[in-house]
């Protein structure tokens, strides 16, 4: 396990940002730390990053105890937390050799995998004040690799980027997962971006987590299914053969409408008690779930442009 946090509590004053926290993070792959805007997701991070102590509770990183190896265990975590910042007039290897002094002995060759992996080696004695934000973003992904770091926290990592930029990030958090084998715990307001990045999600909401799983899963439960039939009565019945009940129906003509909530995998069976009913089944259309609706549906808050989060 690459972290595990079991019954985090941690308040400021009266408000209780984490309530009984409890999150298993597995080695390789990338996880999704998810939560409407003070729902506790910035006190996590502190937390994982050495920050801040909760008020009780236990973090393991990687089987070992946080607190009680601190020191060696942050040489091998990375961490981009908002916008990265850099020394304007030093060149990208330069920041990088200047930084890793910091944190300890990096070699030569490790910043120069490191400039390689995110795609700068071209630019890389470039001057850091002509980078475009999506450079300076890729550098700060680097900067997250020295010198062999093996679990990296990215926060927001496409806020602010255009599209070819979005595009870019995420094919570069997507090779360090799979060629890197680097574990990786994504925290974003671009759910869409956390859908097509993440393995695994966490929804966080008020300090306490309401959802954990794997987001192919989430994916295939309930969505609205649209059947056009010859009959309304035949496709309720075969519903309520499966536990869902209609929606929404009309008759348009000779035709029904029928709408309900009904996972994929049930698709099929719809379809076949359909048609051993007697009912003329004219087209089933599906309307996928999305992580936002999985989202708002727990949180019931849209989750929108990136904003401040206290706690």
């Amino acid at each position: 396990m690459a972290i595990k946090t079991s019954g985090l509590h941690k308040s400021y004053g009266k408000l209780h940002a984490l309530c009984g926290f409890d999150m298993e993070v597995p080695l390789g792959g990338i996880y999704g730390l998810l939560g409407p805007n003070g729902a506790g997701k910035t006190t996590v991070m502190k937390i994982l990053l050495g920050l801040c102590l909760p008020d009780r509770g236990n973090v393991q990183i990687f089987g070992r105890d946080l607190f009680l190896e601190r020191s060696e265990l942050m040489r091998s975590i990375g961490a981009i937390v908002e916008a990265p910042v850099f020394h304007e007039c030093m060149s990208a290897r330069e920041n990088l050799r200047y930084l890793s002094r910091l944190s300890g002995k990096v070699l030569r060759q490790q910043i120069n995998d490191a400039l390689d992996t995110v795609g700068l080696s071209e630019a890389a004695d470039r001057k850091v004040g002509g980078y475009s934000y999506g450079m300076k973003q890729r550098l700060g992904i680097a900067q997250t690799l020295l010198p062999e770091n093996k679990l990296i926290f990215l926060d927001e990592p496409t806020n602010g980027l255009d599209p070819h930029g979005i595009l870019g990030v995420r094919e570069l958090i997507r090779k360090l997962s799979s060629e890197r084998k680097i574990t990786i715990l994504l925290s974003s307001h671009l759910l869409s971006e956390v859908e097509q990045l993440c393995d695994k999600v966490l929804i966080m909401d008020k300090g306490s987590v309401i959802r954990e799983g794997l987001v192919c899963d989430m994916l295939k439960e309930n969505g609205i299914v649209e059947v056009e039939a010859s009959t309304l009565a035949g496709v309720k019945a075969a519903l309520a053969a499966l536990g869902a009940n209609s929606e929404e129906e009309w008759m348009d003509g000779e035709r029904a409408f029928v709408r309900a909530n009904l996972s994929e995998d049930a698709v099929p069976d719809l379809n076949r008690l359909m048609v051993a009913g007697g009912v003329n089944v004219f087209g089933i259309k599906r309307h996928k779930h999305t992580l936002e609706d999985i989202f708002v549906e727990h949180t019931g808050k849209h989750q929108g442009h990136p904003a401040s989060d206290r706690f």
